[in-house]
């Protein structure tokens, strides 16, 4: 088989695209580093974390050291079942990865521990209520284990009353039975 030749321009051309490109990604990743190389938004849980390398070690990602920093072995001693401190515990032990139960980066409504993916309201509920946490409407104990308590606020008042007896607890979930998706 028998190639043709690339014209004398190639070269040039392929040279000049890779130093555009590279100079572009390297001036992007300076002034925008977030921006280009984000997976998608922080959830709620950490959305005062102002740097990516309070998470993730350079070209590694996330560091269960650097999880460690805040998610101390204290602080799940404080807000945890002894079996939720203990599986903790026993993940550290085996250094098992953080990111293999939590995720990140799908943002702000998101849940980040896997069985608990699922918003038990449904998304809808914050686009109806205009609350950007469940903390807008439930008061939460120190201890993960303890359910949540609901909160007597104007918010929680109004969704009340604009739903009767469908905006009671136990059938928040089903608000798309009632309610078009996104209306």
């Amino acid at each position: 088989m028998r190639y043709h030749p690339l014209p004398g321009t190639a070269l040039p051309v392929v040279v000049t695209a890779t130093f555009v490109i590279v100079i572009w990604i390297g001036w992007g990743s300076w002034r925008y580093p977030v921006a280009l190389w984000a997976p998608g938004a922080l959830s709620r849980y950490h959305a005062d974390i102002v740097s990516c390398m309070q998470c993730h070690e350079p070209f590694h990602g996330p560091s269960q050291t650097r999880c460690m920093t805040c998610h101390s072995g204290p602080y799940f001693e404080k807000r945890s079942t002894s079996a939720t401190a203990k599986l903790h515990r026993d993940m550290v032990v085996q250094q098992t990865a953080c990111s293999a139960c939590h995720t990140e980066h799908r943002g702000a409504l998101a849940q980040i521990t896997d069985p608990a993916r699922v918003n038990p309201h449904g998304e809808f509920i914050f686009l109806a209520t205009r609350a950007n946490s469940c903390s807008a409407c439930h008061e939460f104990a120190a201890r993960v284990a303890e359910p949540p308590r609901l909160k007597t606020n104007s918010l929680v008042d109004a969704l009340r009353a604009a739903g009767g007896s469908a905006h009671v607890p136990g059938k928040m979930a089903l608000c798309l039975t009632c309610h078009a998706k996104g209306t």
